[in-house]
């Protein structure tokens, strides 16, 4: 296991021990639409922005929730000089823990466990196409949102999570970002 997990691991255990948990009656199920900031080495090494959906469920333990997320993102790059199309289709499943600290008017939540990522990408030229399916390693991530109430029935919450996804391109961060907001009616 890389340096980075422990550091991460060890960091967010004891804030989870600490944060007491927002425990619905039961599972909670939540729809997700967010934005997220991706690795793309084709057709040159960069850092892009695309659109996801998905949902995430929440199971209640004794001191956090445990979580499990699926997100589906698609995109398309065009290199004009190759005259090359290049997709991905990526279906990301995160499992782990959410600690809650709850206040009349607001959260504060940290979230930290794993992820592994199957994509489907998929080359098109003026004269053939490949496609090539992935599955990932197991890579950690943790995050940390806020949510602020607005009465009894709207929410209003941000979200950033980081995923430890090492490269050896230099051009690259190691680091995929999921930053979220939403509007959550409660009914």
């Amino acid at each position: 296991m890389h340096r980075l997990s422990y550091v991460l691991f060890l960091s967010i255990l004891p804030t989870l021990l600490w944060a007491q948990s927002i425990r619905p009656k039961g599972i909670q199920i939540t729809p997700i639409v967010g934005l997220e900031r991706v690795q793309k080495f084709e057709p040159t090494p960069q850092m892009k922005n695309r659109f996801f959906y998905g949902a995430r469920v929440l199971y209640p333990l004794i001191v956090a929730n445990a979580e499990a997320e699926y997100t589906h993102a698609y995109d398309t790059s065009y290199s004009s000089s190759t005259s090359t199309t290049y997709k991905d289709e990526e279906d990301k499943l995160k499992v782990g823990l959410r600690g809650t600290a709850a206040g009349a008017f607001a959260s504060l939540s940290i979230r930290g466990g794993a992820q592994v990522r199957k994509n489907l990408h998929t080359v098109t030229t003026s004269i053939s196409s490949s496609t090539k399916k992935t599955t990932t390693k197991v890579n950690p991530y943790a995050g940390v949102g806020a949510s602020l109430f607005f009465g009894s029935y709207i929410s209003l919450s941000g979200e950033i999570t980081g995923v430890y996804v090492p490269t050896s391109d230099s051009a690259l961060d190691d680091i995929e970002y999921q930053p979220s907001l939403g509007l959550t009616l409660h009914f």
